[in-house]
């Protein structure tokens, strides 16, 4: 048997060992997935097989950050309003809501309400908001994704059978057109995507060969919410946008380094209004590691990857919800920007603007343990963290991995030489 799921009728009860293939993606699900066995109280055997992954190599490095701490360390943002509009949605439907429900829901209560009346969703009648519409609310906020904003993946062979579904903010890196996409291990040729319905219509096909997508990225700070000085950097929170572009493919032989094919496409541009943090390294850190005869931008682009991930873990989300860029736009200098990769943000960015100190030790603790020479994807990562990108490590060598001695420079030059 092998499943994660508990929907699929298995008995749980009589189970007797769990194995785990790489770390889920917090600790409480770790130890939910381990406690399916023994349930009936006799000994019990959970395993976890570790990916050549960054937070699973972490995990086998530094035991006792799984057992000797509570997973109980989620974050949450209950203003964010895209996600308090549909809340309200779901309690006008049941109730209609008046300026005393402003107490439960927050001070943004009244503007949201106005938005949704605006949008036709609600109408106020006597100082009360009532529902307005004859679908369902609560059936548009999806317990599975946190985005509702989802494109669908159908067989085009087998009468359009659903095959999967990706969020739109992954969509385009992944199901673009003549891509291929990976489904139970076959490759399927994206035959068509449909932006307006939201569907890529793929066809299973039997080729020797991935793709990789090409994107242009940009980022802007819209907005400074707060400023604090740590360890000599001066680190900012507030809101951005970023806006990216899909704007080629690649075809990669697989187990070769040889690129097949290359053509342009011509997807529409995206933007995410989100919450992030972001500094740029002093001239004291940029010194430090060049003294040491390093690329500081090596260095910058290893401490991103690790922040990123290693920030999955102590916000207790998965390391898709966050991304990150180095960017000489904003502040005229190389920055640092780490934000959340859901509209208005949820609340793991300013996780990692608080918890700098402890982000940074435990990304310094994972280089100095990592047995690699000059950097692997364990550590310091790949050149390019995209979550929906296909990566071949070894792939390319005008962008190699992020450079390891670099980021323990900045990162021992920031903690005081720890």
């Amino acid at each position: 048997m092998s499943t994660n799921a508990l929907e699929l009728g298995v008995d749980i009860g009589g189970l007797d060992a769990v194995v785990m293939i790489g770390a889920p993606p917090t600790l409480a699900s770790a130890w939910q997935q381990a406690g399916r066995a023994g349930r009936k109280g006799a000994p019990a055997l959970a395993v976890l097989v570790a990916y050549n992954e960054t937070v699973d190599q972490y995990l086998m490095r530094n035991p006792a950050y799984f057992f000797g701490r509570s997973p109980e360390a989620a974050c949450i943002d209950p203003g964010n309003p895209y996600i308090l509009a549909q809340q309200l949605a779901c309690a006008a439907h049941e109730l209609p809501l008046s300026a005393d429900d402003e107490a439960a829901f927050g001070p943004q209560t009244p503007a949201i309400l106005a938005a949704l009346e605006e949008a036709g969703e609600t109408r106020s009648i006597d100082g009360r908001a009532y529902w307005a519409k004859t679908e369902f609310p609560a059936a548009q906020v999806n317990l599975r994704t946190i985005s509702n904003d989802t494109y669908t993946i159908m067989d085009a062979t087998r009468n359009n059978a659903v095959v999967g579904t990706v969020d739109a903010i992954s969509a385009l890196e992944l199901v673009y057109p003549d891509a291929i996409y990976l489904h139970e291990g076959e490759t399927c040729f994206v035959r068509e995507l449909d932006l307006e319905q939201k569907v890529a219509y793929v066809e299973p096909r039997a080729v020797d060969y991935y793709t990789q997508p090409v994107l242009e990225t940009q980022i802007r700070v819209s907005c400074e919410l707060q400023r604090r000085t740590w360890r000599g950097e001066s680190v900012m929170l507030g809101e951005v946008t970023y806006a990216w572009q899909t704007v080629a493919m690649k075809k990669i032989r697989f187990h070769s380094l040889d690129a097949i094919g290359y053509h342009t496409l011509a997807l529409p541009k995206l933007t995410l209004e989100t919450t992030g943090f972001w500094f740029a390294p002093s001239e004291a850190a940029w010194s430090a590691v060049a003294r040491a005869g390093l690329n500081p931008i090596e260095g910058l682009s290893g401490v991103r990857n690790l922040f990123l991930t290693l920030l999955s873990m102590l916000a207790m989300c998965d390391p898709l919800d966050l991304g990150g860029l180095i960017d000489s736009s904003n502040l005229g200098r190389p920055a640092l920007f780490v934000f959340d990769r859901y509209p208005g943000g949820l609340g793991f960015a300013e996780q990692g603007y608080a918890r700098l100190d402890e982000l940074a030790s435990a990304s310094l603790a994972h280089l100095e343990a990592c047995e690699c020479g000059s950097g692997c994807p364990s550590c310091v990562g790949l050149p390019i963290l995209r979550p929906a990108q296909q990566q071949d490590p070894d792939l390319g060598h005008a962008r190699a991995i992020p450079g390891k001695e670099a980021a323990r420079a900045l990162l021992r030059h920031w903690l005081g030489g720890a």
